[in-house]
């Protein structure tokens, strides 16, 4: 029994080292819904104007943060798989209809909703789920294979994929860091969670399986790093934390210390990030290194959340439910973890070809000597070697002549020194 009780507590010792720590109080509170039916999928453009879609061919909007929502006529009556704005009028959704042919309809707004107009998608055969815009014309649906369109989806092109094992699987998300690099994921259920990368404004994918069951979210810190929480629906396996450093190239995995899914993350400050897990949220307070479980209010089911800002965030879930944070109980104060006298900014574009922009900031005059190595630490090229006074400066990095790869660039000024890591790709 002694023995049994130390293990136990032992095991409880190593597990807290994984753990983030949680908040002291559940900023999370239930708002009053119009529905009843599942809302899979959200999308806010400002902090007061949002829409929620799901079941039935439900959608409902809110133009003042989630206090009220009211009725919108989608005009189906299928279940919404998916809705994306990219202002407070132009958005789209995507819904499959639910008898034969069983095809793909878009649905489009340009008065926020007021009015839908229902669409077939051009290839009949296609079950598109996920719908992605840039701006007004140009923007990307997912689901059986990955397309673009250039004029507000009255056109689709397929886009170009490499061929490998997984790249054929279905695609459930889109997310981009800016109009040239992102992301999208999917996979088949116990075959291969899937990642497809592009970095040239989504016409060609290289698609990578890189857990063993589907993935629902991607979330992009920069253009270096982004998260995945990757899970069971079975329950089997534990949930997985998948990290890249290297904008996508290579991603690791450590398996966390509970179970369940995540369909969606998003971040409220530098730090601090939430998933959508069904029946649970998980939290992280140390930027996704250690997450920890916390439970929804009134053990509400959640499939999506989003956050406009470190006060505005919101999710929803089974049963109509919808959920709004309360900005009297998080904490709101700016979050930093650079030094605010000497900065070495991340290099822009990145993964670039052949040129690049590196900014640092020095608070004193003195001497700035800021280089770039090759993966084996070989000096490949000197960018600042001078004497500079204090202010930000901004130097052009051109790597042509170089092979594609990992280089590194280090600033050393007075006591400061800083390598970041940039990414050629030709």
């Amino acid at each position: 029994m002694i023995r049994a009780l130390a293990i136990l507590l032992y095991i409880y010792a190593i597990s807290g080292m994984f753990y983030s720590s949680l908040p002291q109080t559940n900023p999370w509170k239930r708002q009053q819904s119009p529905v009843n039916s599942t809302l899979r999928s959200l999308s806010f453009s400002d902090s007061l104007t949002g829409w929620a879609a799901g079941e039935d061919g439900i959608i409902i909007h809110t133009t003042d943060g989630g206090n009220n929502w009211e009725i919108q006529n989608s005009t189906v009556q299928t279940f919404i798989t998916d809705i994306f704005f990219i202002n407070n009028k132009i958005g789209w959704a995507t819904t499959i209809k639910d008898i034969f042919p069983f095809n793909t309809v878009i649905l489009k707004t340009n008065d926020g909703g007021v009015s839908w107009a229902a669409e077939n998608f051009q290839d009949t055969t296609a079950l598109m789920r996920t719908i992605f815009f840039s701006d007004s014309l140009n923007g990307f649906i997912g689901g059986s294979y990955i397309a673009y369109t250039s004029d507000g989806g009255n056109s689709w092109a397929k886009a170009d994929v490499d061929s490998n094992t997984v790249s054929n699987f279905p695609v459930y998300e889109f997310n981009f860091y800016n109009k040239q690099y992102g992301y999208a994921c999917g996979g088949r259920l116990d075959v291969s969670g899937v990642v497809w990368r592009t970095t040239n404004y989504g016409l060609n994918w290289n698609a990578q399986g890189i857990s063993a069951d589907e993935i629902f979210d991607t979330f992009i810190f920069d253009s270096l790093n982004a998260i995945i929480l990757s899970g069971d629906p079975e329950g089997l396996y534990a949930i997985a934390k998948i990290k890249t450093t290297d904008g996508g190239i290579n991603w690791n995995s450590e398996n966390l210390l509970f179970y369940g899914l995540s369909f969606k993350i998003d971040f409220r400050t530098y730090n601090e990030g939430w998933s959508a897990s069904g029946y649970k949220f998980l939290f992280t307070s140390d930027r996704g290194e250690t997450w920890n479980e916390v439970e929804t209010p009134d053990s509400s089911i959640v499939y999506d959340l989003q956050f406009l800002d470190a006060r505005h965030g919101y999710a929803v879930g089974e049963s109509g439910v919808i959920l709004k944070l309360d900005p009297s109980l998080v904490d709101v104060e700016p979050e930093t973890s650079t030094p605010t006298e000497f900065i070495l900014y991340q290099n822009y574009p990145n993964p670039f070809n052949p040129t690049s922009k590196i900014k640092f900031r020095i608070s004193d005059r003195g001497f700035v000597n800021l280089k770039v190595f090759d993966i084996l630490g070989n000096e490949v090229a000197t960018l600042v070697n001078e004497e500079k006074t204090a202010g930000e400066y901004e130097v052009e990095f051109n790597a042509k002549g170089l092979s594609n790869g990992i280089y590194f660039y280090k600033m050393q000024a007075g006591n400061f020194a800083e390598t970041k890591k940039l990414v050629l790709m030709k």
